[in-house]
């Protein structure tokens, strides 16, 4: 239905969403934020302002999807059994008339984004402990 790439250019985070092989979207993270925040865009709609935004806590993926005009349209949470299970499983809601299949192609980029950073973290910190711990 959806595919999902990232651009390897991009001064943020940045993906496009693609259905049956045409962008129909893009989603960002914006850059100068105190908390995290994705930004949804709809391609050819002529609209500087995103369609969409995602805010919440990411680093427990539990977080809300609001439209411009900052109407809850979609709700996003981690499984409560996922530790058990050790897969990725999410709980969404998501309000009449939004494309659901949209909203979870954007939850996908959020993931793998915080996939990513997490990655990243632990990396760093196996890193930290590696250089304190031989001298």
């Amino acid at each position: 239905l959806f595919s999902v790439e990232r651009r390897a250019i991009a001064t943020t985070t940045c993906y496009d969403i693609y259905r049956e092989g045409e962008c129909i979207a893009k989603v960002e993270r914006e850059m100068f934020a105190l908390t995290p925040k994705y930004k949804f865009f709809y391609e050819g709609d002529m609209n500087p302002f995103p369609d969409w935004t995602a805010e919440g806590s990411f680093s427990e993926r539990k977080y809300t999807f609001k439209n411009g005009m900052g109407e809850t349209i979609a709700r996003v949470g981690r499984n409560f059994f996922e530790v058990v299970t050790d897969l990725d499983e999410y709980q969404v809601e998501v309000a009449a008339g939004v494309d659901a299949a949209a909203v979870l192609a954007v939850a996908v980029v959020i993931d793998e984004d915080h996939d990513e950073e997490d990655a990243r973290e632990r990396k760093e910190k196996e890193k930290e402990k590696e250089e304190g711990g031989g001298g």
